[in-house]
């Protein structure tokens, strides 16, 4: 077995040193171009994940308060199965949510491009009334809701979500350009194969994600200091 060469070995006084040169600020554990870089960077940011969840709330209390107020000029207020359609609207709007949310229409991607994504909100809104349709045939309970109802409430409230969905991708392009929601990551590695990481990344339109530094630990020959700007 080899001997560590004495002079190699770790000892409390080396590593003080080595954290603590003389003349030199260490916050952080970061050097001035690395706290320069980190400075740059808003504080008053907005989580994607937080986003998403408000706008889910909203969405089904939009739909929610839409098919109450169709219900209360055609039916009445609440002259005609007084319980029955509240909770139907109240559960037909949580599964347009669950709907949505499965077929990641909740994702920023996709609340970037509404008119790419207007197909598969408008199959949703429509698989949502067809499972409820589905459900009253089974419970022998069609007959005694109103079509007409359902029909003016599938028109209106799908024009509400569209018109929520353009909102937002102006709203969520703003910040991201403002740099208030992006989704931030660091790289372990340089060179070459961070380079092209960083080149594809950029290159995915309507990207969320912003490089805020390389962490790598080998010579400049290997691995320099700026890698794809």
């Amino acid at each position: 077995m080899n001997e560590i060469d004495p002079a190699r070995r770790f000892s409390i006084d080396a590593v003080r040193k080595l954290e603590s040169p003389a003349g030199r600020d260490t916050t952080g554990g970061m050097n001035d171009v690395a706290r320069q870089v980190a400075s740059q960077y808003r504080r008053d940011t907005m989580s994607p994940i937080m986003v998403s969840g408000v706008l889910r709330m909203v969405e089904f209390a939009l739909l929610f308060l839409s098919g109450l107020c169709v219900y209360f000029h055609y039916v009445g207020f609440f002259t005609y199965l007084a319980w029955q359609y509240p909770l139907t609207i109240a559960a037909a709007s949580l599964l347009a949510v669950v709907l949505f949310d499965v077929t990641d229409c909740y994702q920023i991607v996709s609340l970037m491009r509404p008119i790419a994504n207007f197909g598969r909100l408008l199959l949703v809104w429509a698989g949502t009334f067809a499972l409820m349709a589905l459900t009253a045939f089974v419970m022998k309970m069609s007959e005694d809701y109103s079509r007409l109802f359902f029909g003016t409430w599938f028109i209106i409230g799908f024009v509400l979500i569209f018109g929520l969905r353009l909102v937002m991708s102006k709203l969520i392009r703003r910040w991201a350009r403002d740099g208030r929601m992006e989704r931030r990551a660091v790289i372990v590695g340089g060179g070459k194969t961070a380079e092209a990481l960083i080149r594809s990344v950029e290159r995915q339109p309507y990207n969320d994600i912003r490089i805020c530094g390389i962490f790598d630990d080998r010579g400049d020959k290997r691995s320099p200091p700026i890698v794809a700007g």
